[in-house]
């Protein structure tokens, strides 16, 4: 068995036993049934809450306000990247504070963002794109630096143009990186956007947590918690799925 084949084969384990912990723990008493909801019991609340229609407003107002903090996160994270990656000065500047970074939680200035931008959307926006860029930023400047001297040579003896051996050489070569920073973007996104959510919206998946949390319906609860986790993996796959488009044209 090839190791890919491995790797996916351990995976699936993973997932049934995860699963099936979710559905027997509380039934036979290994987690109090307060704490935990048998997972059948979740899926058929969220597919009565989804046949009548409950989800779909707060279940569209994540997903738009995800995929906007996480596109800003992409469109300023990866040239600010690559103005760092050009100018080393700055970047050795920066580093100590980028490296600090989330040691203080972005969310902690949500009381400065309602002053400045108000209630709503644009707060929310805010905090889930401050808690993404800077995964962003450090990881396209750090694939590009580390890009193996003997890369660029070949594209002078290639006679690349400046153009050619960005896409070609450089890119290719740092791509890997760039994506991994994009990959996190996605989780810091949906992470800033739902827990800001829960005091900042009158909408939204995790208003609707925290609505259910505090009415004692943990089956509606759990329900809205599975959507966050479609939510984020579906963004997930197609930025998976992007990367392997954008690496096969780049090479």
């Amino acid at each position: 068995m090839s190791h890919r084949r491995k790797v996916q084969a351990a995976r699936a384990i993973a997932l049934v036993v995860g699963l099936a912990f979710l559905e027997l723990g509380p039934r036979l008493g290994w987690v109090d049934r307060l704490t935990l909801v048998p997972l059948s019991e979740v899926l058929r609340s969220l597919h009565a809450q989804l046949v009548q229609g409950k989800l779909t407003e707060h279940l569209g107002a994540s997903a738009v306000t995800v995929v906007t903090a996480f596109g800003l996160a992409v469109l300023t994270g990866v040239p600010a990247g690559l103005l760092l990656w050009r100018l080393p000065k700055v970047r050795a500047l920066l580093e100590p504070y980028l490296a600090s970074y989330y040691a203080v939680p972005v969310f902690a200035l949500y009381p400065l963002l309602i002053s400045l931008l108000g209630m709503g959307y644009l707060p929310i926006v805010a905090i889930a794109w401050g808690w993404s860029v800077v995964a962003v930023v450090v990881n396209t400047a750090v694939g590009f630096t580390q890009v193996r001297p003997v890369y660029r040579k070949l594209a002078v003896t290639l006679r690349l143009t400046p153009w050619q051996t960005f896409r070609h050489i450089l890119f290719p070569a740092a791509a890997p990186y760039v994506f991994n920073g994009i990959k996190l973007a996605v989780t810091y996104s949906v992470i800033g956007v739902i827990a800001s959510e829960f005091i900042l919206a009158p909408r939204g998946l995790g208003w609707l947590i925290s609505y259910h949390y505090n009415n004692f319906s943990l089956r509606e609860m759990y329900a809205a918690l599975a959507l966050v986790l479609v939510l984020a993996t579906g963004i997930y796959t197609a930025v998976g799925r992007a990367e392997r488009a954008v690496r096969r044209r780049a090479g």
